[in-house]
């Protein structure tokens, strides 16, 4: 993966400074060992909070966001136009890919903020 690392490289880093992605709804735990993390850096670079704010009126940086189906496919669309940074869209393919299709109205990901 080019922009997100696993739970375990996250945890070899020694650092919590990483959005963790989670498949599925919150279950009120952090770091699972099937979770993919992006750097706070890379998240900034990419300009995802905007991107997330603007798709994602629930979207809270500092705290759990569940994403649907549906929601992510208005992320998927605004990232493919996103002119912050073009590779917003390559960014949401990659985590698209990881978490396959649902249904609209199923939690696919919970984002844990910092």
């Amino acid at each position: 993966m080019r922009f997100f690392v696993t739970e375990d490289e996250r945890k070899s880093s020694g650092s919590t400074a990483f959005i963790e992605f989670q498949k599925g709804k919150w279950d009120g735990e952090c770091w699972h060992i099937n979770s993919i993390c992006m750097d706070e850096d890379v998240f900034y670079e990419l300009h995802l909070r905007r991107l997330f704010s603007m798709t994602l009126p629930q979207f809270d940086y500092y705290g759990i966001t569940q994403v649907s189906g549906a929601d992510f496919k208005a992320v998927l669309e605004a990232s493919k136009s996103f002119e912050d940074n073009p590779d917003a869209a390559v960014c949401m393919n990659e985590l698209q890919s990881w978490i396959g299709d649902g249904e609209d109205d199923e939690i696919l990901f919970t984002i844990c903020g910092m």
